[in-house]
């Protein structure tokens, strides 16, 4: 058997969890809203600074052609520039039927950034709780989102919400467990979860 090749880990909550989270203010000199032309230059150096290297202001703009990504998204600006994002994004279940008009929406948190010297914040799960508030809003019955081992922080801020990690691989298991133990080996315990 071939070994599988890396895939992004999924999280997944649902609407009467996201409608049960509590306010998450940000600090003073932080504002919490949505996007606002201009933008697109400092939300794409905080994605880069975050690893997203191909961001660029233009690839920004164009993401946020679909009025209801630019509604839902929400930015954290500090003195004039976004340093904590993600975008909102939606798509049709697809184990539904795609010609229904009834069809589930799932919403999706999109690229999460916070660049790292304004970490420890409560950036992160500010805008989680913002953008996911605007996807139930809008009618989504669940709220997933992806992302990769290695992002540790974010991964707490996720279990942190009640976001819950998706077997849909048979690596999964083990990779969670690995997630976990070093979330753990950080003060940051979540195998109760």
């Amino acid at each position: 058997m071939e070994p599988l090749l890396p895939k992004q880990l999924t999280m997944i909550t649902s609407y009467t969890s996201v409608l049960n989270l509590p306010d998450v203010p940000v600090p003073s000199e932080y504002t919490l809203r949505g996007y606002l032309p201009g933008d697109e230059i400092s939300w794409a150096e905080t994605l880069q600074i975050c690893g997203f290297e191909s961001w660029n202001d233009a690839k920004v703009l164009n993401y946020l052609t679909d009025t209801d990504r630019r509604k839902g998204s929400r930015v954290v600006e500090y003195e004039g520039n976004v340093v904590a994002a993600t975008f909102a994004s939606r798509r049709r279940d697809t184990t539904t039927d795609a010609a229904n008009p009834t069809a589930q929406l799932e919403g999706v948190l999109d690229f999460v950034v916070t660049r790292p010297d304004h970490g420890g914040n409560g950036l992160g799960k500010a805008i989680c709780t913002e953008v996911a508030r605007s996807l139930v809003n809008q009618g989504c019955q669940t709220i997933s989102l992806r992302t990769d081992d290695w992002r540790l922080p974010a991964i707490h801020v996720y279990l942190s919400l009640g976001f819950k990690p998706v077997m849909n691989r048979s690596d999964m298991p083990t990779r969670w467990a690995s997630i976990l133990k070093k979330l753990k080996e950080n003060g940051r315990d979540h195998t109760t979860t």
